[in-house]
């Protein structure tokens, strides 16, 4: 359920192949909320930046809580 789980700005995320992703903005906009989010690289000419409704995001990513 969304309201169990906060996606606040700063924070980290793990995808399916363990990237970690953090969160950029969280915008809410014509009745959805987007989340906009980046690659953790430490590499900057590799910078992927990426955005979608707060529902897909969730479904794609878990909180990366080993920080």
């Amino acid at each position: 359920m969304l309201s169990e789980v906060t996606v606040k700005i700063g924070s980290k995320w793990i995808g399916s192949e363990y990237n970690i992703f953090v969160v950029l903005h969280v915008i809410e906009l014509d009745g959805h909320t987007w989340i906009h989010y980046r690659k953790e690289t430490e590499c900057e000419d590799a910078v992927q930046e990426y955005s979608c409704y707060i529902e897909s995001f969730l479904a794609r990513f878990t909180p990366y809580v080993n920080q």
